[in-house]
């Protein structure tokens, strides 16, 4: 008796499809599942997630287009307003009481969704702003290395995206202003007078020129003025690369840089900047810019991971030390 042969769909056998048919409508089907998903996050109940992303999207200089293919004009007018930080201060010198010191220290900064570095320079006077000297810009590192300095962090934004060594908004280096805002009105200044002290503030041009600014530069937001927080809410300025500066009662200089747009690190908020400075003792802080130009040099090397990555972004000004 012939023996019976098992059935195989091995070889031409109509059993289960096979598997390249079912990838053909997998992209679809995962498209189709994630279509509820998006527009409740979009367009839901749960505003959070829009003004995080509306925040982030409009602070930037390349990603603008992810909220206004969105979201129209006006919405996205009142969420801005909504988030805008306060800027109505200003400090008191008299608060910083210079006490010496010659250390300076390194440390990694760590959050739930970002990575950075922190440096404390205990003597103000190795602290000094440096413009590039080139109307393209220079790298960070090229301004530290020709200044013989231990390191340094980026300052103010540029004023022109093709000429990126012309500082934005008003600049004032060895006591002079070497460049001039366009607008009209006051400026928020960051910067340190005579004295080493840190004055950081809303200013007319009247004001700025009777404070006798050492060095100074017009960016932000403020954060911390004359040891309190300034109104930042959680969603301010969004998530991105940043950087900041501020200084202690003691006269100790704080620099923060913080990375972003990458796995591991997706940025901080103005918010998360305040927090870092304010935990470290910080009376006086401001905002540097941030975005691709958030860069920290320490002992020649950039310790940081820009955004742009190997590439970097040329700067109008850095704020270095020796």
């Amino acid at each position: 008796m012939r023996s019976l042969k098992r059935c195989s769909n091995a070889a031409g056998g109509r059993g289960k499809p096979r598997a390249p048919f079912l990838f053909l409508f997998l992209p679809a089907i995962l498209f189709l599942s994630a279509v509820p998903v998006l527009a409740a996050l979009f367009y839901g109940p749960y505003e959070p997630f829009r003004l995080l992303w509306i925040n982030t999207a409009l602070y930037s200089s390349r990603f603008k287009f992810l909220a206004t293919a969105l979201y129209s004009e006006e919405y996205i007018r009142s969420v801005l307003d909504k988030n805008k930080p306060a800027q109505d201060r200003k400090t008191d010198a008299g608060a910083v009481d210079i006490s010496g010191g010659e250390g300076i220290y390194f440390d990694p900064v760590k959050g739930d969704y970002f990575r950075g570095f922190l440096i404390k320079i205990e003597d103000p006077r190795r602290v000094e702003l440096v413009c590039s000297g080139d109307p393209r810009g220079m790298l960070l590192e090229s301004m530290t290395a020709g200044h013989r300095a231990l390191g340094g962090i980026n300052a103010s934004g540029y004023a022109d995206e093709k000429q990126r060594g012309a500082p934005w908004g008003h600049t004032i280096v060895d006591g002079s202003l070497v460049s001039r805002s366009l607008r009209d009105g006051r400026h928020v200044m960051g910067g340190f007078t005579g004295d080493y002290k840190m004055v950081v503030g809303l200013f007319t041009d009247d004001e700025i020129a009777a404070l006798q600014y050492r060095w100074a530069f017009e960016f932000g937001p403020l954060l911390i003025v004359n040891g309190e927080k300034t109104e930042l809410t959680d969603f301010s300025g969004g998530l991105a690369p940043r950087s900041a500066i501020g200084q202690l009662k003691n006269g100790a200089v704080l620099l923060a840089v913080v990375d972003g747009r990458r796995p591991g690190s997706l940025g901080a908020t103005f918010k998360d900047m305040q927090t870092i400075l304010y935990a470290n003792g910080a009376v006086n802080a401001i905002g540097l810019d941030g975005g691709s130009s958030a860069t920290m040099v320490y002992r020649g090397k950039v310790v940081n991971t820009p955004s742009e990555g190997e590439a970097q972004r040329l700067l109008p000004n850095a704020i270095i030390f020796k």
